[in-house]
Order: structure tokens, then sequence, then C-alpha cells
């Protein structure tokens, strides 16, 4: 089995790894415009799909949940992130849980002769402010950095990520447009997603599906995969207005869900000055 591991997996392993060297944190994007929908209309469930990428548009505040599982012969890797987007403000709040990168600054904290009382939970978490505007803020729960506040600023070394290697979430209506244009895609029922009624749709995308989209499309594509060899199993839960609540995908290499909820309704509070060291 050949290993591919999704593009978040190599950023946010990047940023836990400079965050501990005292290094530098992801540059994060607020979800940008959406494309424009797809051309091709219909009557019932094809008209509700090609609505996928025209119903981000006027989204900019959200929750996402994501899970991502990477397949290798070793075992699996999993991987969780919740992105927080608000408006007012406009900021988002990104949390990454990577347990795995956690074992392993565990297990070199023990090697070193060094203790700790952080779990490898709490090690292998990230958790950046990212706004609209100004520098990004890095938690310190973890005690990386060398400051007696919860939030530092200005932390070095981003340039380390080039923005390609990290996930934008302007990705998120890319994708959902790649989802509305599988040829073969069918309803298969009705579900509650975040306490929105959504009809479940299945499809499948192949290699030459994904070489035939459009350029920004089959990046973000290939980013939350890893890259496509095969065909990748789609499912998406789709609202009434043609907003995909939840989508998953699924290959021999990784699984990825993505669900939305408090739309509209996402907020969180901004650190005040007193909470930050710039570094």
């Amino acid at each position: 089995m050949k290993t591919r591991m999704p593009a978040l997996f190599t950023a946010c392993t990047l940023a836990l790894l400079l965050a501990a060297c005292g290094g530098g944190a992801p540059e994060e994007e607020i979800a940008g415009e959406a494309a424009e929908a797809t051309e091709d209309g219909g009557d019932g469930i094809l008209d509700l799909v090609t609505k996928l990428g025209e119903s981000f548009r006027d989204v900019d505040n959200y929750t996402l949940d994501m899970e991502m599982v990477a397949f290798a012969e070793s075992g699996e890797t999993e991987m969780t992130m919740t992105y927080e987007v608000m408006d007012d403000p406009q900021a988002a709040h990104v949390t990454a849980v990577m347990p795995f990168m956690g074992e392993t600054i565990l297990e070199l904290t023990e090697l070193s002769g060094e203790t700790t009382d952080l779990t490898a939970e709490e090690l292998g978490t990230s958790i950046l402010i990212v706004p609209a505007e100004g520098e990004t803020l890095m938690s310190n729960h973890n005690g990386f950095q060398e400051a007696d506040t919860p939030w530092v600023r200005g932390v070095q070394d981003t340039e380390m990520l080039a923005s390609n290697d990290v996930f934008d979430t302007g990705h998120f209506p890319r994708i959902a447009e790649a989802v509305a244009g599988i040829a073969q895609i069918e309803e298969t029922g009705t579900e509650e997603v975040s306490g929105v009624g959504t009809t479940l749709v299945e499809g499948t995308l192949t290699e030459e599906d994904v070489e035939a989209l459009e350029p920004e499309q089959k990046d973000a594509v290939d980013e939350l995969m890893g890259g496509i060899e095969g065909t990748v199993e789609v499912s998406a839960w789709i609202a009434d207005n043609g907003f995909p609540m939840r989508m998953e995908f699924s290959d021999d290499a990784a699984d990825v869900s993505m669900v939305f909820s408090d739309l509209g309704e996402t907020s969180f509070e901004i650190p005040g000055e007193d909470e930050i060291t710039d570094l």
C-alpha cells in the first residue's frame, strides 16, 4: 500500500514542531469568496447538487469539525481539526489535535530526562487565532514558548512554511464544487446534521474526474486527500439551500470527514493585550 498524507497532516505537524522549538505558526486564511456554481441545472437532486459551490458565497460564520485518518502499513494515523470562523471581528480560531505528535514529543521529553505534567493529547494540540488583519496568535497552553501569558504573537520562522503547504479554508467551496461535478451521483436517504435536515447523496471521484477539474478545484481536492490514486468514495449531506452540512471522502490511503455547525452563530473571544506576549 502506498502511503499518502493529507496536506493538513504535513502542515500542522510542521507547525507544532516549529512551535515546540520556538519556531513559527502557519499562515491561515479566513474562508474567501466561493467559486461560481456550476452551470448544469436540473430538477430534484441535480438541482440541489449544483448549488453546492454557490451556497458558500454568503457564509462567513461557521464551525467546521474535520477528522482525518491516514492509512499505512505501520497502522493508522489520526488527526482532528476545528475551524471556528466568525465575521465580527473577522477571525478564525483553529484547533489541531495530533495524538501521534504528542506521543512523539512525550517520548523525546522522557529520553532527554525531563518531565512534564502534560498528556500526549495536550502536547499534540496546536491552537491558533488568525485575524483577518494582523498577526497570528499562538496558544501557549503547552508551554512551548518562553512567556507568562496564555498567547504569544510574532513567532518567528513562518517563512519556513510555504503558503501552499497550509490548508486554505477558501478550498472548502472548491471541494464542494468538485462534488457537484461528479457525473454519477445518487440520492440515498435523508438525515439531520447539526440540527439541519439534509439529503444524503453519494458518488465516486476518479483520477480522471480530478484531472478534469478546474485548477483551483483540483488543487483543493489533492490537498485534502494528499493526491488521488484510483477512486474516492464521496458522500455529501446537503441542506435544502444547497449547503453541504457534511462531506466525507474515502479511499485506500485516507478518510476525511467535514461537518459544519453553528452557521451564523459561531463566536469566540479575542485575547486582550494583557494576555499576549510579543516575541
